[in-house]
Protein backbone atom coordinates (compact mmCIF):
# COMPACT_ATOMS: atom_id res chain seq x y z
CA UNK A 1 0.00 0.00 0.00
CA UNK A 2 2.66 2.36 0.87
CA UNK A 3 4.58 1.80 -2.36
CA UNK A 4 1.01 2.26 -4.58
CA UNK A 5 1.21 5.93 -2.22
CA UNK A 6 4.35 6.55 -3.20
CA UNK A 7 3.98 5.92 -6.96
CA UNK A 8 0.63 8.11 -6.61
CA UNK A 9 3.00 11.03 -5.28
CA UNK A 10 5.86 10.61 -7.38
CA UNK A 11 3.25 10.86 -10.27
CA UNK A 12 1.85 14.03 -8.81
CA UNK A 13 5.29 16.02 -8.53
CA UNK A 14 6.44 15.15 -12.22
CA UNK A 15 3.15 16.26 -13.60
CA UNK A 16 3.43 19.48 -11.38
CA UNK A 17 6.98 19.55 -12.59
CA UNK A 18 6.00 19.46 -16.04
CA UNK A 19 3.35 22.33 -15.66
CA UNK A 20 5.89 24.33 -14.24
CA UNK A 21 8.41 23.87 -17.33
CA UNK A 22 8.60 25.46 -20.25
CA UNK A 23 9.52 22.55 -22.08
CA UNK A 24 8.60 19.91 -20.16
CA UNK A 25 10.75 16.36 -19.82
CA UNK A 26 12.71 18.11 -23.17
CA UNK A 27 14.14 20.19 -20.46
CA UNK A 28 14.85 17.77 -17.96
CA UNK A 29 16.66 15.46 -20.53
CA UNK A 30 18.50 18.37 -21.95
CA UNK A 31 19.95 18.63 -18.54
CA UNK A 32 20.72 14.84 -18.02
CA UNK A 33 22.27 14.57 -21.54
CA UNK A 34 24.50 18.00 -20.51
CA UNK A 35 25.73 16.76 -17.66
CA UNK A 36 29.28 15.35 -17.77
CA UNK A 37 29.65 11.46 -16.65
CA UNK A 38 30.50 11.89 -13.17
CA UNK A 39 28.26 14.53 -12.00
CA UNK A 40 25.16 13.77 -9.70
CA UNK A 41 22.04 14.02 -11.75
CA UNK A 42 18.99 15.22 -9.50
CA UNK A 43 16.25 13.10 -10.26
CA UNK A 44 12.78 11.78 -9.49
CA UNK A 45 13.77 8.13 -8.12
CA UNK A 46 13.81 7.26 -5.09
CA UNK A 47 14.31 3.98 -2.68
CA UNK A 48 11.56 2.54 -3.81
CA UNK A 49 11.36 3.45 -7.57
CA UNK A 50 13.12 4.15 -10.68
CA UNK A 51 12.61 6.69 -13.74
CA UNK A 52 12.00 5.61 -17.01
CA UNK A 53 13.33 8.13 -19.59
CA UNK A 54 10.98 7.38 -22.72
CA UNK A 55 12.45 8.36 -25.88
CA UNK A 56 10.56 7.88 -29.40
CA UNK A 57 11.74 8.24 -32.77
CA UNK A 58 9.38 7.66 -35.29
CA UNK A 59 9.79 7.35 -39.30
CA UNK A 60 8.56 9.70 -41.48
CA UNK A 61 6.92 7.61 -44.08
CA UNK A 62 3.36 7.00 -43.60
CA UNK A 63 2.60 3.37 -41.92
CA UNK A 64 -0.62 3.43 -41.19
CA UNK A 65 -3.87 6.25 -41.20
CA UNK A 66 -7.48 6.31 -40.01
CA UNK A 67 -9.43 9.25 -42.75
CA UNK A 68 -13.21 10.06 -42.65
CA UNK A 69 -15.09 8.64 -45.09
CA UNK A 70 -16.09 10.92 -48.22
CA UNK A 71 -19.70 9.92 -48.17
CA UNK A 72 -19.52 10.88 -44.48
CA UNK A 73 -22.08 13.06 -43.18
CA UNK A 74 -21.72 13.09 -39.56
CA UNK A 75 -18.63 15.46 -39.50
CA UNK A 76 -18.51 15.60 -35.68
CA UNK A 77 -16.96 12.14 -35.91
CA UNK A 78 -14.00 11.79 -33.90
CA UNK A 79 -11.06 9.38 -35.13
CA UNK A 80 -8.67 11.13 -33.23
CA UNK A 81 -8.60 8.12 -30.09
CA UNK A 82 -8.03 5.26 -32.37
CA UNK A 83 -6.73 2.23 -29.84
CA UNK A 84 -3.71 1.51 -32.53
CA UNK A 85 -3.50 4.31 -35.00
CA UNK A 86 -2.27 7.61 -34.69
CA UNK A 87 -2.00 10.19 -37.45
CA UNK A 88 0.79 12.22 -37.70
CA UNK A 89 -1.01 15.79 -37.39
CA UNK A 90 -2.25 14.93 -34.14
CA UNK A 91 1.47 15.64 -32.68
CA UNK A 92 2.43 12.51 -31.14
CA UNK A 93 4.03 12.21 -27.96
CA UNK A 94 7.65 11.33 -28.40
CA UNK A 95 9.08 11.28 -24.81
CA UNK A 96 7.89 11.32 -21.78
CA UNK A 97 9.06 9.32 -17.88
CA UNK A 98 7.14 6.62 -16.32
CA UNK A 99 8.56 4.81 -12.88
CA UNK A 100 9.06 1.39 -12.15
CA UNK A 101 9.09 -0.46 -8.71
CA UNK A 102 12.95 -0.97 -7.92
CA UNK A 103 12.37 -4.77 -7.44
CA UNK A 104 11.44 -4.91 -11.12
CA UNK A 105 14.36 -3.52 -12.41
CA UNK A 106 16.56 -6.21 -11.76
CA UNK A 107 13.38 -8.98 -12.98
CA UNK A 108 12.99 -6.94 -16.31
CA UNK A 109 15.56 -7.56 -18.83
CA UNK A 110 15.36 -5.04 -20.97
CA UNK A 111 14.97 -2.90 -17.81
CA UNK A 112 18.10 -3.82 -16.60
CA UNK A 113 20.19 -3.19 -19.60
CA UNK A 114 19.11 -0.16 -19.56
CA UNK A 115 19.59 1.19 -16.60
CA UNK A 116 22.36 3.84 -15.54
CA UNK A 117 24.08 3.02 -12.33
CA UNK A 118 25.29 6.53 -11.73
CA UNK A 119 22.15 8.38 -12.49
CA UNK A 120 19.80 6.11 -11.39
CA UNK A 121 18.00 6.23 -14.25
CA UNK A 122 16.44 3.91 -16.95
CA UNK A 123 16.52 5.05 -20.64
CA UNK A 124 14.75 3.08 -22.82
CA UNK A 125 14.70 4.17 -26.82
CA UNK A 126 11.48 3.29 -29.05
CA UNK A 127 11.53 2.77 -32.65
CA UNK A 128 8.03 4.14 -34.30
CA UNK A 129 6.30 4.44 -37.01
CA UNK A 130 4.32 7.01 -38.97
CA UNK A 131 0.27 5.53 -37.97
CA UNK A 132 1.28 2.97 -34.94
CA UNK A 133 0.56 3.86 -31.89
CA UNK A 134 3.69 4.33 -29.53
CA UNK A 135 3.47 2.80 -26.23
CA UNK A 136 2.15 5.07 -23.55
CA UNK A 137 2.52 5.68 -20.20
CA UNK A 138 -0.27 3.79 -18.85
CA UNK A 139 0.98 0.54 -21.07
CA UNK A 140 3.88 0.74 -19.27
CA UNK A 141 1.97 0.98 -15.84
CA UNK A 142 -0.18 -1.95 -16.76
CA UNK A 143 2.50 -4.05 -17.76
CA UNK A 144 4.23 -3.39 -14.63
CA UNK A 145 1.19 -4.90 -12.82
CA UNK A 146 0.89 -7.89 -15.06
CA UNK A 147 4.32 -8.73 -14.68
CA UNK A 148 3.64 -8.96 -10.92
CA UNK A 149 1.19 -11.32 -11.52
CA UNK A 150 2.88 -13.02 -15.20
CA UNK A 151 3.01 -16.64 -13.46
CA UNK A 152 -0.97 -16.95 -12.08
CA UNK A 153 -2.93 -17.26 -15.78
CA UNK A 154 -6.26 -16.47 -13.55
CA UNK A 155 -4.75 -13.17 -12.45
CA UNK A 156 -3.72 -12.32 -15.83
CA UNK A 157 -6.39 -12.90 -17.37
CA UNK A 158 -9.00 -11.09 -15.20
CA UNK A 159 -6.85 -7.91 -15.66
CA UNK A 160 -7.11 -8.05 -18.82
CA UNK A 161 -10.52 -8.76 -19.07
CA UNK A 162 -11.04 -5.19 -16.90
CA UNK A 163 -9.20 -3.38 -19.81
CA UNK A 164 -10.88 -1.53 -22.71
CA UNK A 165 -9.69 -2.51 -26.21
CA UNK A 166 -6.74 0.44 -25.99
CA UNK A 167 -5.16 -1.48 -22.92
CA UNK A 168 -5.36 -5.02 -24.63
CA UNK A 169 -3.01 -3.51 -27.65
CA UNK A 170 -0.74 -1.39 -25.04
CA UNK A 171 0.28 -4.48 -23.11
CA UNK A 172 0.43 -6.06 -26.06
CA UNK A 173 2.56 -3.62 -27.51
CA UNK A 174 4.43 -3.94 -24.01
CA UNK A 175 4.77 -7.52 -24.60
CA UNK A 176 6.40 -7.37 -27.79
CA UNK A 177 8.91 -4.08 -26.45
CA UNK A 178 9.70 -6.55 -22.98
CA UNK A 179 10.12 -10.04 -25.49
CA UNK A 180 7.25 -11.36 -22.93
CA UNK A 181 5.58 -14.38 -24.52
CA UNK A 182 3.42 -14.50 -21.91
CA UNK A 183 1.88 -10.87 -22.39
CA UNK A 184 1.85 -11.25 -26.06
CA UNK A 185 0.04 -14.78 -26.00
CA UNK A 186 -2.60 -13.64 -23.32
CA UNK A 187 -2.84 -10.19 -25.04
CA UNK A 188 -3.27 -11.94 -28.60
CA UNK A 189 -5.79 -14.45 -27.35
CA UNK A 190 -7.75 -11.85 -26.33
CA UNK A 191 -7.78 -9.83 -28.97
CA UNK A 192 -8.51 -12.12 -31.31
CA UNK A 193 -11.62 -13.62 -29.40
CA UNK A 194 -14.20 -11.92 -31.48
CA UNK A 195 -11.93 -10.74 -34.72
CA UNK A 196 -13.29 -8.66 -37.21
CA UNK A 197 -11.30 -7.20 -40.50
CA UNK A 198 -10.18 -4.52 -38.79
CA UNK A 199 -9.15 -6.26 -35.69
CA UNK A 200 -6.96 -8.55 -38.12
CA UNK A 201 -5.60 -5.52 -40.18
CA UNK A 202 -4.29 -3.59 -36.58
CA UNK A 203 -2.61 -6.61 -35.38
CA UNK A 204 -0.46 -7.00 -38.41
CA UNK A 205 0.11 -3.77 -37.93
CA UNK A 206 1.56 -4.12 -34.15
CA UNK A 207 3.14 -7.65 -34.33
CA UNK A 208 4.76 -6.75 -37.32
CA UNK A 209 6.37 -3.43 -36.07
CA UNK A 210 7.08 -3.66 -33.03
CA UNK A 211 8.48 -7.51 -34.11
CA UNK A 212 6.11 -10.04 -32.14
CA UNK A 213 6.30 -13.79 -31.99
CA UNK A 214 3.14 -13.93 -34.22
CA UNK A 215 4.10 -10.92 -36.86
CA UNK A 216 4.73 -14.23 -39.07
CA UNK A 217 1.52 -15.94 -38.52
CA UNK A 218 -0.26 -12.90 -39.41
CA UNK A 219 2.06 -11.91 -42.28
CA UNK A 220 0.80 -15.42 -44.03
CA UNK A 221 -2.58 -14.82 -42.36
CA UNK A 222 -3.64 -11.60 -44.58
CA UNK A 223 -1.69 -13.07 -47.09
CA UNK A 224 -4.53 -16.33 -47.13
CA UNK A 225 -7.06 -13.41 -47.00
CA UNK A 226 -5.88 -11.90 -50.13
CA UNK A 227 -5.65 -15.14 -52.00
CA UNK A 228 -9.08 -15.87 -50.79
CA UNK A 229 -10.48 -11.91 -51.65
CA UNK A 230 -9.44 -12.49 -55.10
CA UNK A 231 -10.49 -15.87 -55.65
CA UNK A 232 -7.46 -18.08 -55.71
CA UNK A 233 -7.85 -19.79 -52.50
CA UNK A 234 -11.01 -21.45 -52.87
CA UNK A 235 -11.22 -22.62 -48.89
CA UNK A 236 -10.10 -20.46 -45.47
CA UNK A 237 -8.68 -23.23 -43.64
CA UNK A 238 -7.76 -20.49 -40.43
CA UNK A 239 -10.79 -20.13 -37.80
CA UNK A 240 -9.42 -17.08 -37.27
CA UNK A 241 -10.44 -15.40 -40.89
CA UNK A 242 -14.22 -18.07 -40.90
CA UNK A 243 -16.20 -15.10 -39.67
CA UNK A 244 -13.57 -12.22 -41.11
CA UNK A 245 -14.21 -13.45 -44.49
CA UNK A 246 -17.88 -12.04 -44.26
CA UNK A 247 -17.36 -8.45 -44.41
CA UNK A 248 -14.95 -8.71 -47.38
CA UNK A 249 -16.21 -6.01 -48.94
CA UNK A 250 -15.04 -3.58 -46.62
CA UNK A 251 -11.52 -4.44 -48.25
CA UNK A 252 -10.09 -3.05 -51.59
CA UNK A 253 -6.89 -2.62 -52.84
CA UNK A 254 -4.97 0.82 -54.50
CA UNK A 255 -1.67 -0.11 -56.43
CA UNK A 256 0.68 -0.39 -56.01
CA UNK A 257 1.06 -0.52 -51.63
CA UNK A 258 -2.31 0.52 -49.88
CA UNK A 259 -4.79 -1.83 -48.45
CA UNK A 260 -8.20 -0.69 -47.13
CA UNK A 261 -10.38 -1.47 -44.67
CA UNK A 262 -13.45 0.86 -45.23
CA UNK A 263 -15.87 1.06 -42.26
CA UNK A 264 -19.18 3.01 -41.71
CA UNK A 265 -17.48 6.43 -41.20
CA UNK A 266 -14.16 5.63 -41.52
CA UNK A 267 -11.53 4.19 -43.78
CA UNK A 268 -8.31 2.48 -42.39
CA UNK A 269 -5.34 3.21 -44.97
CA UNK A 270 -1.85 0.61 -44.70
CA UNK A 271 1.15 0.83 -46.60
CA UNK A 272 2.50 -2.58 -47.08
CA UNK A 273 6.11 -1.44 -47.36
CA UNK A 274 6.56 -1.88 -43.96
CA UNK A 275 6.10 -5.59 -44.74
CA UNK A 276 9.11 -5.87 -46.85
CA UNK A 277 11.23 -7.27 -44.08
CA UNK A 278 8.59 -10.00 -43.75
CA UNK A 279 8.38 -10.31 -47.14
CA UNK A 280 12.41 -11.61 -47.49
CA UNK A 281 12.37 -13.21 -44.42
CA UNK A 282 9.60 -15.26 -46.11
CA UNK A 283 11.13 -15.86 -49.08
CA UNK A 284 14.50 -16.68 -47.11
CA UNK A 285 12.92 -19.62 -45.31
CA UNK A 286 11.77 -21.41 -48.39
CA UNK A 287 15.20 -21.08 -49.81
CA UNK A 288 16.51 -24.03 -48.92
CA UNK A 289 14.16 -25.62 -51.61
CA UNK A 290 13.85 -22.46 -54.40
CA UNK A 291 17.74 -22.00 -54.33
CA UNK A 292 20.41 -24.06 -56.24
CA UNK A 293 21.74 -26.48 -53.43
CA UNK A 294 25.32 -26.07 -52.21
CA UNK A 295 27.14 -29.54 -52.97
CA UNK A 296 26.35 -32.84 -54.92
CA UNK A 297 23.34 -34.55 -52.91
CA UNK A 298 21.87 -37.86 -52.83
CA UNK A 299 18.32 -37.99 -52.38
CA UNK A 300 15.02 -40.26 -52.68
CA UNK A 301 11.94 -39.67 -54.12
CA UNK A 302 9.02 -41.93 -52.92
CA UNK A 303 5.67 -42.82 -54.76
CA UNK A 304 3.00 -42.95 -52.95
CA UNK A 305 4.78 -43.27 -49.95
CA UNK A 306 1.86 -42.78 -47.66
CA UNK A 307 -0.83 -44.87 -49.35
CA UNK A 308 -0.20 -48.01 -48.49
CA UNK A 309 -0.24 -51.16 -51.18
CA UNK A 310 -1.11 -48.49 -53.96
CA UNK A 311 0.58 -48.42 -57.04
CA UNK A 312 0.61 -45.99 -60.29
CA UNK A 313 -2.87 -47.30 -61.36
CA UNK A 314 -4.72 -47.00 -58.51
CA UNK A 315 -7.19 -44.52 -56.97
CA UNK A 316 -5.30 -41.09 -57.05
CA UNK A 317 -4.38 -39.00 -55.37
CA UNK A 318 -0.69 -40.09 -56.12
CA UNK A 319 1.79 -38.73 -53.14
CA UNK A 320 4.91 -38.38 -53.81
CA UNK A 321 8.31 -37.48 -51.25
CA UNK A 322 11.48 -36.05 -51.61
CA UNK A 323 13.98 -36.96 -48.90
CA UNK A 324 17.52 -36.80 -48.16
CA UNK A 325 19.01 -40.27 -48.39
CA UNK A 326 21.86 -39.48 -45.53
CA UNK A 327 18.95 -38.65 -43.12
CA UNK A 328 15.67 -39.26 -44.43
CA UNK A 329 15.10 -35.46 -43.84
CA UNK A 330 11.37 -35.03 -45.91
CA UNK A 331 11.80 -31.98 -47.66
CA UNK A 332 8.51 -31.66 -50.16
CA UNK A 333 5.42 -33.31 -50.56
CA UNK A 334 4.33 -33.58 -54.43
CA UNK A 335 0.38 -34.37 -55.03
CA UNK A 336 -2.00 -35.48 -58.12
CA UNK A 337 -5.31 -35.67 -57.07
CA UNK A 338 -6.35 -37.32 -60.78
CA UNK A 339 -4.86 -38.59 -63.88
CA UNK A 340 -2.85 -35.76 -66.29
CA UNK A 341 -3.68 -33.34 -63.93
CA UNK A 342 -1.29 -30.73 -62.83
CA UNK A 343 1.47 -31.47 -59.75
CA UNK A 344 1.13 -29.36 -56.56
CA UNK A 345 4.02 -29.59 -54.69
CA UNK A 346 4.02 -28.67 -51.03
CA UNK A 347 6.35 -28.42 -47.70
CA UNK A 348 4.08 -30.68 -45.89
CA UNK A 349 2.31 -33.13 -45.41
CA UNK A 350 -1.62 -31.89 -45.23
CA UNK A 351 -5.04 -33.21 -43.77
CA UNK A 352 -6.46 -31.78 -47.04
CA UNK A 353 -4.38 -30.29 -50.09
CA UNK A 354 -5.41 -26.95 -51.73
CA UNK A 355 -3.71 -25.10 -53.95
CA UNK A 356 -2.43 -21.64 -52.42
CA UNK A 357 -2.49 -22.96 -48.42
CA UNK A 358 0.18 -21.78 -46.21
CA UNK A 359 2.35 -25.25 -47.60
CA UNK A 360 1.54 -24.72 -51.04
CA UNK A 361 4.79 -24.03 -52.82
CA UNK A 362 4.20 -24.20 -56.93
CA UNK A 363 3.09 -26.33 -59.46
CA UNK A 364 4.02 -28.60 -62.16
CA UNK A 365 1.46 -27.66 -65.38
CA UNK A 366 1.43 -30.16 -68.45
CA UNK A 367 0.11 -29.76 -71.67
CA UNK A 368 -3.01 -32.67 -72.36
CA UNK A 369 -0.06 -34.95 -74.06
CA UNK A 370 1.90 -35.00 -71.02
CA UNK A 371 5.15 -33.98 -73.20
CA UNK A 372 5.84 -30.18 -72.12
CA UNK A 373 5.48 -29.35 -68.50
CA UNK A 374 6.02 -26.09 -67.09
CA UNK A 375 6.90 -25.64 -63.27
CA UNK A 376 5.85 -22.56 -61.19
CA UNK A 377 6.42 -21.25 -57.89
CA UNK A 378 3.61 -20.47 -55.74
CA UNK A 379 2.83 -16.44 -56.54
CA UNK A 380 -0.40 -15.59 -57.66
CA UNK A 381 -2.04 -15.94 -61.55
CA UNK A 382 -0.94 -12.42 -63.62
CA UNK A 383 -5.02 -12.07 -64.09
CA UNK A 384 -5.27 -10.60 -60.59
CA UNK A 385 -1.80 -9.01 -60.20
CA UNK A 386 -3.92 -5.58 -59.79
CA UNK A 387 -5.04 -6.66 -56.76
CA UNK A 388 -2.11 -7.66 -54.55
CA UNK A 389 -0.68 -5.05 -53.08
CA UNK A 390 3.58 -4.89 -53.07
CA UNK A 391 5.19 -7.20 -50.66
CA UNK A 392 2.28 -9.47 -50.23
CA UNK A 393 3.37 -12.56 -51.95
CA UNK A 394 4.09 -11.73 -55.58
CA UNK A 395 3.20 -12.94 -59.51
CA UNK A 396 4.06 -16.31 -60.37
CA UNK A 397 7.80 -17.55 -61.66
CA UNK A 398 7.81 -19.87 -64.43
CA UNK A 399 10.78 -22.08 -62.70
CA UNK A 400 11.54 -24.52 -65.39
CA UNK A 401 10.42 -25.67 -68.53
CA UNK A 402 10.55 -29.47 -69.48
CA UNK A 403 9.92 -30.94 -72.98
CA UNK A 404 9.62 -34.50 -72.42
CA UNK A 405 10.04 -36.91 -75.17
CA UNK A 406 8.94 -40.79 -74.94
CA UNK A 407 7.95 -43.45 -77.33
CA UNK A 408 4.24 -45.54 -77.06
CA UNK A 409 6.20 -48.70 -76.86
CA UNK A 410 8.80 -47.27 -73.99
CA UNK A 411 11.26 -49.59 -74.87
CA UNK A 412 13.77 -46.50 -74.79
CA UNK A 413 14.86 -44.19 -72.07
CA UNK A 414 12.89 -41.16 -71.93
CA UNK A 415 15.03 -37.97 -73.42
CA UNK A 416 14.42 -34.86 -71.65
CA UNK A 417 15.21 -31.00 -73.25
CA UNK A 418 15.38 -28.71 -69.74
CA UNK A 419 15.99 -25.29 -69.35
CA UNK A 420 15.19 -23.67 -65.55
CA UNK A 421 15.77 -20.25 -63.49
CA UNK A 422 18.96 -20.33 -61.64
CA UNK A 423 17.62 -18.38 -58.51
CA UNK A 424 21.07 -16.77 -57.52
CA UNK A 425 21.94 -15.90 -60.57
CA UNK A 426 18.59 -14.76 -62.14
CA UNK A 427 20.14 -16.83 -65.37
CA UNK A 428 18.39 -19.46 -67.50
CA UNK A 429 20.44 -22.80 -67.87
CA UNK A 430 19.54 -25.85 -69.84
CA UNK A 431 20.10 -29.45 -69.42
CA UNK A 432 19.93 -32.78 -71.93
CA UNK A 433 19.44 -36.50 -71.34
CA UNK A 434 23.15 -38.36 -71.66
CA UNK A 435 22.10 -40.74 -74.27
CA UNK A 436 23.08 -43.76 -73.24
CA UNK A 437 24.44 -46.86 -76.21
CA UNK A 438 22.82 -49.78 -77.36
CA UNK A 439 24.01 -53.43 -77.22
CA UNK A 440 23.19 -55.48 -79.85
CA UNK A 441 24.30 -58.39 -78.07
CA UNK A 442 22.35 -57.92 -74.92
CA UNK A 443 19.34 -56.10 -77.18
CA UNK A 444 19.21 -53.09 -74.72
CA UNK A 445 20.18 -49.74 -73.98
CA UNK A 446 22.91 -49.27 -71.45
CA UNK A 447 24.41 -46.77 -69.10
CA UNK A 448 26.88 -47.05 -66.35
CA UNK A 449 24.50 -45.56 -62.92
CA UNK A 450 27.16 -46.63 -60.37
CA UNK A 451 24.99 -48.69 -58.29
CA UNK A 452 22.20 -45.63 -58.24
CA UNK A 453 19.92 -48.14 -60.25
CA UNK A 454 18.91 -51.75 -59.37
CA UNK A 455 15.85 -51.86 -61.90
CA UNK A 456 16.00 -51.83 -65.14
CA UNK A 457 13.64 -48.82 -66.26
CA UNK A 458 12.89 -46.22 -69.07
CA UNK A 459 13.02 -43.68 -65.75
CA UNK A 460 16.18 -44.16 -65.09
CA UNK A 461 17.96 -40.96 -67.23
CA UNK A 462 20.72 -38.88 -66.74
CA UNK A 463 20.98 -35.32 -67.15
CA UNK A 464 24.13 -33.46 -68.41
CA UNK A 465 24.86 -29.49 -69.51
CA UNK A 466 25.40 -29.72 -73.73
CA UNK A 467 28.92 -30.21 -74.71
CA UNK A 468 30.24 -31.62 -71.45
CA UNK A 469 28.86 -35.35 -71.01
CA UNK A 470 31.84 -36.09 -68.46
CA UNK A 471 29.90 -34.38 -65.52
CA UNK A 472 26.61 -35.72 -65.08
CA UNK A 473 24.03 -32.87 -62.88
CA UNK A 474 21.08 -35.41 -62.52
CA UNK A 475 21.02 -38.74 -61.66
CA UNK A 476 17.52 -40.29 -61.55
CA UNK A 477 17.49 -44.99 -61.26
CA UNK A 478 15.03 -47.01 -60.25
CA UNK A 479 15.47 -48.89 -57.05
CA UNK A 480 12.05 -50.66 -56.43
CA UNK A 481 8.66 -50.63 -57.44
CA UNK A 482 8.28 -47.05 -56.05
CA UNK A 483 11.54 -45.74 -55.08
CA UNK A 484 13.84 -43.88 -57.10
CA UNK A 485 17.16 -42.87 -56.19
CA UNK A 486 17.41 -38.78 -57.41
CA UNK A 487 21.09 -37.41 -57.50
CA UNK A 488 21.95 -33.56 -58.37
CA UNK A 489 24.33 -30.97 -58.37
CA UNK A 490 24.38 -26.93 -57.92
CA UNK A 491 22.84 -25.30 -60.06
CA UNK A 492 19.66 -27.29 -59.48
CA UNK A 493 17.00 -26.73 -56.18
CA UNK A 494 15.81 -29.24 -54.83
CA UNK A 495 12.27 -27.89 -55.63
CA UNK A 496 13.09 -28.17 -59.74
CA UNK A 497 15.34 -31.55 -59.24
CA UNK A 498 12.09 -32.49 -57.13
CA UNK A 499 9.96 -31.79 -60.74
CA UNK A 500 11.88 -33.73 -63.07
CA UNK A 501 11.69 -36.83 -60.90
CA UNK A 502 7.83 -36.65 -60.68
CA UNK A 503 7.54 -35.83 -63.99
CA UNK A 504 9.29 -38.73 -65.31
CA UNK A 505 7.64 -41.14 -62.58
CA UNK A 506 3.75 -39.90 -63.06
CA UNK A 507 1.86 -41.42 -66.01
CA UNK A 508 1.94 -39.38 -69.33
CA UNK A 509 -1.08 -39.15 -71.62
CA UNK A 510 0.60 -41.44 -74.14
CA UNK A 511 2.37 -43.53 -72.62
CA UNK A 512 2.03 -45.23 -68.63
Amino acid sequence: MKQQIDLKLLQQQREERFQKSLFGANQMTQQIEDKPANTKVPLLSNENFVQIYVKCTITPEFVAQKELREDNVDNEIDIVFDDVIENEELGMKKEYNVFVERQLVQQIKLLKQNYIEKQDLIKMPVCGSNGIRLPEEQDLLLYFEFFKIRENSTECQLLLQSQDLKSQYGLLICGCLFNDEIAQDLSFKLLTKKPTLEIIMKLLLVTVHYESKYQMYMYKLVKQLLYYYNGILKEITDPLLSDVIQNLKQLSIEKPNIIRVNNKNFSLKINTTFLYPLYKQYEKERATVFKPINEYTQFQVLRNADIPDQTEDSEYPHIYIIQKQSDQQQYLYGVQLEAHAEIQIYDNKCEKYQKYNDSYLGCVERNIWGTSMVVYDDGYPESVQLQFPDWIGQKRRRLMKIEYETNIMANEPRYFDTVYLNLDTKQWEELITLRPHYNQEKDCYQLNFFGRAKIASARNFQLIKAGDDKTIQLLHGKMEANSFNLDFRPSLSILQAFAISMVSISSKALVS
